[in-house]
């Protein structure tokens, strides 16, 4: 009886799959992983961050790209307001960012770590999921909470 019971489980998410890609069409939260291009884009959105280059980052992003940091309800839309939202992250009086590449839901996250001005260590500081659309950033959801780094297996 588990047998068949597990069976007609599988089965029914099996169909459930198949219909949604029917209804929503093909998207990246359907991959089994983020996709050469996408790892590439998320190279640069890490090389941006951590040689603290706005200009880099803003090529990255699209015109009308929005920015969330759950649970704060606040959302930033368009790159000119992410930018002059990141950019006290850029300044040198923040300190250094470093990231370990990661993924999220099958899309392509960067766990950051930072190192305040005259401290050795890095700490995790957030973690951001990023949604791409035709090659570019569409979204960064950014969960500022180090709580979520021993789940992604990441050193705290």
């Amino acid at each position: 009886l588990l047998e068949v019971t597990v069976a007609s489980v599988n089965s029914g998410l099996q169909r459930a799959r198949v219909t949604l890609r029917d209804r929503l069409g093909e998207r990246s939260e359907w991959s089994s992983s983020a996709s050469a291009d996408e790892r590439e884009l998320l190279r640069r959105y890490v090389e941006a961050h951590e040689s603290a280059d706005a200009r880099a980052l803003a090529e990255l992003l699209r015109d009308d790209a929005r920015l969330t940091m759950p649970p704060h309800p606040v959302w930033y839309a368009g790159r000119e307001a992410i930018l002059v939202a990141t950019k006290p992250g850029f300044d040198p009086a923040f300190g250094r960012l470093r990231a370990v590449v990661t993924e999220a839901n099958r899309q392509p996250a960067a766990a950051w770590y930072l190192q305040r001005p005259g401290e050795s260590a890095y700490r995790p500081l957030a973690i951001d999921v990023l949604r791409v659309e035709d090659g570019l950033v569409a979204e960064i959801t950014s969960f500022v909470s180090s709580e979520l780094y021993g789940a992604f297996g990441l050193p705290r």
